[in-house]
């Protein structure tokens, strides 16, 4: 009875150790997938605007700001994702209980503490953000931190070192970086129409002449 149990607890814990890489190994492709499809798009998107305005210029443009944006998503989204939320870095002295709570669950996964965040936002919230283990944040609301006990903040910061194990914290946030740089691109083209030139402006000046 006691090898039974001990055999089906070692299964369990190598199948939810296989399970746990496997989903690693999943959100680091859709995160690649992510960047090359926005890659592809803004280029298709920059040829097409470039061809009916007959300014090749624009294509070359699209190119930059695409491998720029990237480039920015991957290395800096977590810092633009801090910055848009007015978060400000926790202490061990003002938030003990962020900070230890946080400290001891790392330590018990396996991971690097990470960075800690605090937004002053009397409703509760927290999230994770960041590229990788090493360079991974947590954020929360003083609300929350306010609110929670000591147990219940174990829950939630442990759920939140759960998608750094898993890696899905930067397919998150490159995903909500990218969506509103594309946002702008369309704003760029959109109002561009709205200047005129291009072919158009080629044909007034043609029939002008």
């Amino acid at each position: 009875m006691w090898r039974n149990e001990e055999g089906a607890i070692a299964s369990r814990f190598i199948y939810e150790h296989m399970n746990l890489y496997a989903q690693r190994s999943s959100n680091i492709r859709r995160t690649w997938a992510l960047v090359l499809g926005f890659l592809i798009v803004v280029i298709a998107v920059g040829y097409a605007v470039s061809a009916y305005y007959g300014n090749p210029s624009i294509l070359y443009i699209a190119i930059v700001f695409a491998v720029a944006t990237n480039f920015y998503a991957y290395w800096y989204s977590d810092k633009l994702v801090l910055s848009l939320s007015n978060a400000r870095a926790a202490t061990r002295e003002e938030f003990f209980d962020f900070y230890t709570v946080t400290e001891n669950l790392a330590i018990a996964a396996g991971l690097p503490k990470p960075k800690l965040y605090v937004i002053d936002d009397p409703a509760p919230n927290a999230f994770a953000t960041g590229r990788d283990e090493k360079h991974a944040v947590v954020c929360a609301t003083t609300g929350l931190l306010s609110q929670m006990t000591r147990p219940e903040l174990e829950g939630i910061i442990g759920h939140e070192l759960s998608h750094i194990k898993n890696r899905d914290i930067l397919l998150m946030t490159i995903a909500v970086v990218l969506a509103g740089l594309i946002a702008l691109l369309a704003n760029f083209f959109l109002r561009m129409s709205f200047w005129g030139g291009g072919r158009g402006g080629s044909n007034k000046q043609g029939n002008a002449l």
